[in-house]
């Protein structure tokens, strides 16, 4: 009967013990929440000093707006409708003026590509070659086959024509292009 007791006695003392164990750890889990709102009160108190701060600068600016606005109401108007209008005649003559300039571009560019279409089969194709019919400037992204093949002539025509020892070309090299 001792040993029931006794038994009773190491239950009700291991119960306690986890109770009193829960109880400190719910006590550290509150201590840390508390903590935790603790550091977003403060964030948020700064915050609003902050927010109230900005609204006293931007009350500082429209009080300034608003005495500019009165000076330029006192000054008068400083543009009258002459000036205005004058002004719209400016931008509506830049417009028709810039209007003429890309139709004049438009066409060009037109007349380059019916010109370079028509002669699609001339030595010299490329709208970058010298006026020397024997000559081309070497463009961006061209290489010896492309422009032996343009020319109607061999890679080995052209190589031997610009003493070429390799396919490796630079944009705006010139190359003498031999007759066909």
């Amino acid at each position: 009967m001792r040993h029931k007791e006794l038994l009773k006695f190491a239950t009700l003392s291991v119960v306690c013990l986890v109770a009193t164990i829960t109880a400190r750890a719910q006590d550290q889990t509150l201590a840390q929440q508390l903590s935790i709102l603790d550091e977003r009160l403060s964030k948020l108190r700064a915050d609003v000093d902050a927010l109230q701060f900005n609204q006293q600068q931007v009350q500082q600016d429209i009080k300034q707006l608003q005495g500019q606005l009165e000076e330029a109401h006192h000054d008068g108007p400083s543009a009258s409708a002459n000036d205005l209008q004058a002004l719209d005649a400016r931008v509506r003559a830049l417009d028709a003026a810039r209007e003429a300039d890309k139709k004049a571009i438009i066409d060009q560019l037109a007349k380059e590509l019916s010109t370079m279409g028509s002669s699609h089969g001339a030595a010299v194709t490329s709208p970058s070659a010298s006026t020397d019919s024997n000559e081309h400037v070497v463009q961006k992204g061209e290489t010896l086959t492309s422009i032996a093949k343009n020319c109607g002539i061999t890679i080995a025509d052209l190589r031997k024509a610009n003493n070429l020892s390799s396919d490796s070309l630079k944009v705006g090299q010139k190359l003498m292009i031999p007759p066909k």
